[in-house]
C-alpha cells in the first residue's frame, strides 16, 4: 500500500468496494424504508443501511463505520498537526470525489 495517506485510502477502496472515489461519507444518510441494492463492499452479504446524497454508492452498518474510519485516518495525516486538507472541508457534493 502507499505511504502517502491519500493514495493509501484511494487504494483500500480500489481493493475492497465497487467504486473508484472517495465517497463523500459526512453525506452518507441512513435508509429508512426498504430498498434495493447492495452494499459496495465486494462480496458483502450484509442489508444496505446507508446511502451518498444521492441515494446510491450503498453500504451495510459494518462497512459504513469502516469507512469513516479510512476516511478519518486519512485526513488525519494528510496535514502535519492534525490540520484537515481543503480535499476533505465540508462543502460541495464533490468534495471528496477525485
Amino acid at each position: 500500500m502507499p505511504e502517502n495517506p491519500l493514495e493509501h485510502l484511494k487504494a483500500l477502496i480500489e481493493r475492497y468496494t465497487v467504486i473508484s472515489f472517495v465517497p463523500d461519507i459526512d453525506r452518507y444518510r441512513r435508509i429508512t424504508s426498504p430498498k434495493g441494492g447492495r452494499c459496495i463492499f465486494r462480496g458483502c452479504p450484509e442489508p444496505i443501511a446507508w446511502e451518498d446524497a444521492r441515494g446510491e454508492n450503498f453500504l451495510c452498518e459494518g462497512h459504513y463505520r469502516t469507512m469513516k474510519t479510512w476516511i478519518e485516518e486519512a485526513r488525519k495525516g494528510l496535514l502535519p498537526g492534525g490540520h484537515l486538507s481543503p480535499l476533505f472541508t465540508q462543502g460541495g457534493e464533490d468534495a471528496t470525489r477525485l
